[in-house]
């Protein structure tokens, strides 16, 4: 029987599992560090995704807290710094955004993640602020293009006036009234010189100028002309201090350097204004000032200085085309040299007769433009020149022509009051145009529940957020987000 032989190493196990104790430490030391720095590298990753995503649904959520009566009443969206109080700070569009991001990272209570990393939003700063008021209202402007520019195909050639001068034609009613007032002063001169050569016993000569009447009422006021009785006009004031254009406003970083206005920017606020803002028989309900419009062009704190400035210009306007008219019409000129040599027969003094005329030419232009302006006012259009059909004021009706106001052709031109306003803005640089609609937006809003104290310069159209993370890892980021509501 053969023996089984057993091979015996003593101590040999031993040694073995010592060797395989060292090397599993070895190698779990390495195993667990390499686990570690991958979950916090997670960790880390996943806090800065986090805080990245949460920015965002915080800046939408800011950004989404427009103000309801900008965008209702104007079509704007902007962010009311104010937020309902009396006074307009970024500090409170911070603190709106730390509360939304800080809800964001709580989350529930079972969600492990969160628990985990105790992400939290610590503070923060904005910058790169653009106030709608930023360069006399550009930032405004610039919105109000980007608003338009799909709505409508602009024709730059818009309206009757588009190729009238007014501002040439304004001048030219100075050069009119220079030779108005000389033709006057020369009836003057020669009166003056005929009665210097009386004896004190003889009564002074004296003419019976038609033109008399008129002349005293050349610095009246116009309103009587265009309304007749103006106490039955809704007419307010305000108070120009209490708004953007007089005050001293909050400045921010204005518009980016690839934001700029398009060529057409002065026509597409003109389109805007008309829009949005009312003027003479197209009142808008609920605004602070009847005749927003007028207030764009003339700037008085009311509404009866603001119509009275138009009226004037409109005056002005239709002078120097009736003026033009008579001058250049020899039937119309014979008429008022017939009138001049009777009253200057009756005196017996005939080399007074040319300039009486003249007097008489200019009186008689002064008495249509009236009408032209009663007409307009009733809500007619005028031509753009006079001619005998579209006349309406007889010679015969000179001394008596306010009370014949209301007795004219209804004519058929193709320019009416709004066309004129139109033509006004071409006097009016673009940037006196924004701050005053500015102006009448805060007017108007003060008007509205809860915006009593309103500011155009609180306004916020875009800014840059920067916002420090930290977490209960010991790990933080800054994370940082430009947006705008272009």
């Amino acid at each position: 029987m053969v023996g089984k032989r057993i091979f015996r190493f003593k101590g040999l196990s031993k040694s073995i599992c010592g060797y395989i104790t060292v090397y599993l430490s070895l190698m779990l030391g390495i195993i667990i560090t390499f686990i570690t720095t991958m979950l916090m590298g997670i960790c880390i990753h996943t806090i800065r995704f986090e805080a990245e995503c949460v920015m965002d649904m915080g800046m939408d959520s800011i950004f989404a807290e427009y103000h309801r009566e900008m965008l209702n009443r104007y079509g704007l969206f902007f962010i009311d710094s104010s937020y309902g109080s009396q006074v307009c700070s970024k500090e409170y569009t911070k603190s709106h955004l730390l509360r939304y991001m800080n809800k964001n990272f709580s989350g529930k209570a079972d969600n492990l993640t969160k628990n985990i990393t105790g992400i939290h939003g610590d503070n923060g700063e904005l910058s790169n602020i653009s106030y709608a008021t930023d360069n006399m209202g550009e930032v405004l402007l610039y919105q109000i293009c980007q608003y338009e520019k799909d709505r409508y195909f602009l024709d730059m050639a818009d309206g009757a006036l588009e190729n009238v001068d007014i501002e040439k034609i304004l001048e030219e009613y100075g050069s009119l009234e220079a030779e108005r007032e000389s033709a006057a002063n020369k009836v003057d001169s020669i009166m003056e010189e005929i009665n210097s050569g009386l004896d004190e016993d003889e009564d002074p000569y004296s003419i019976s100028n038609p033109a008399d009447s008129v002349e005293y009422l050349s610095d009246s006021n116009v309103l009587y002309y265009a309304f007749g009785d103006v106490g039955q006009l809704p007419l307010e004031s305000v108070i120009l201090s209490d708004y953007v254009s007089k005050r001293s406003i909050s400045e921010g970083t204005g518009l980016r350097s690839y934001q700029q206005l398009p060529v057409t920017h002065k026509l597409i606020l003109e389109k805007y204004i008309f829009e949005n803002c009312g003027y003479y028989e197209h009142i808008r309900d609920n605004s602070r000032l009847s005749y927003q419009i007028e207030y764009l062009l003339a700037g008085k704190a009311s509404d009866l200085e603001n119509l009275e400035e138009i009226s004037e210009t409109i005056f002005k306007t239709r002078y120097v085309i009736n003026m033009s008219y008579l001058l250049s019409n020899t039937a119309r000129q014979e008429e008022a040299l017939a009138m001049a040599t009777l009253a200057c027969t009756i005196i017996g003094q005939p080399e007074l007769v040319e300039a009486v005329k003249y007097t008489i030419l200019f009186a008689w232009g002064y008495a249509e433009s009236a009408k032209d302006l009663r007409i307009l006012f009733d809500g007619h259009s005028l031509s753009l020149t006079k001619t005998d059909n579209s006349w309406n004021t007889p010679l015969s009706q000179l001394i008596t022509f306010k009370q014949h106001l209301d007795i004219y052709m209804v004519p058929t031109g193709n320019i009416n009051y709004e066309t004129y306003l139109k033509g006004f803005f071409i006097l009016k640089d673009t940037k006196t145009l924004t701050l005053r609609l500015m102006d009448v937006m805060e007017m108007d809003i003060r008007e509205t529940r809860g915006n009593s104290y309103f500011k155009m310069d609180g306004q916020i159209y875009q800014m840059t957020a920067s916002v420090n993370i930290s977490s209960c890892l010991g790990y933080g980021c800054n994370i940082a987000r430009g947006y705008s509501y272009e």
